[in-house]
């Protein structure tokens, strides 16, 4: 926390509205930067909790090998008494005094050790969960502000809009009116250019049946079915 730490250091000077004002302007990116900086430590401390695990699995391993030596030098001295070799009997048993001494010590040092790379490794998962936890919060935080300056946004535009659509509903009439006269223009250009080339009176004359040619072909096929029916 040694960003919000020297912020606040800063607000007890006796501005603390001021110093309130920028933590709150810069309240998401502070945010963000802890948990950065909580994320990194928690990295660093993930790498001292393996090399922790690596000498606790070699103490292990130690103190098996040592079970080991002890129970074959267990059973050399006992076949040394079965022999009748009491004396060699009696320097196995130093040398069984001497792996158990240091095969206990090995052992008081790992249960410690063991303790310890539990209670780290609990403390680190817990606050991994602390640390998602602020992530999962910083994000609504994020999307609300967002959200708001969408809304603030759209506010703006919309008092905007209202302000202005009298007028941009004139312009808007004014251009299909424009639109309209552009329609009937050439409207009429279409109409002036029939006039001209006297398509308005073949068109009558067409109407009227007036020199076409569909007419005097029926009256031709007409005839032709009157002369069968007199020669049938």
């Amino acid at each position: 926390m040694s960003i919000l730490k020297d912020i606040f250091t800063a607000i007890r000077g006796g501005a603390s509205e001021a110093g309130e004002a920028i933590v709150d302007a810069n309240a998401i990116r502070i945010l963000e930067q802890e948990v950065r900086d909580a994320e990194t430590a928690i990295a660093k401390a993930k790498q001292s909790l393996t090399r922790l695990k690596s000498s606790e699995i070699k103490l292990k391993r130690e103190i098996n090998s040592l079970n080991t030596d002890y129970d074959d030098y267990e059973a050399k001295a006992i076949e040394a008494l079965n022999v009748g070799e009491e004396a060699l009997a009696e320097e196995v048993a130093g040398r069984l005094e001497e792996i158990a001494t240091e095969r206990d010590e090995k052992s008081s040092e790992h249960s410690a050790l063991e303790s310890e790379v539990n209670g780290i490794n609990k403390l680190i998962r817990s606050r991994e969960k602390i640390i998602q936890k602020n992530k999962r919060e910083l994000e609504k935080v994020k999307t609300i502000k967002e959200v708001q300056k969408a809304t603030t946004s759209i506010s703006d535009n919309v008092a905007a809009t209202s302000s202005s659509q009298h007028r941009v509903s004139k312009a808007l009439d004014r251009v299909k009116a424009k639109q309209q006269n552009w329609r009937d223009n050439m409207e009429a250009g279409e109409w002036m250019e029939t006039q001209e080339q006297g398509d308005d009176l073949d068109a009558r004359l067409k109407q009227s049946g007036v020199g076409g040619s569909v007419g005097s072909k029926k009256s031709s096929i007409l005839e032709q079915l009157k002369a069968k029916q007199k020669t049938g």
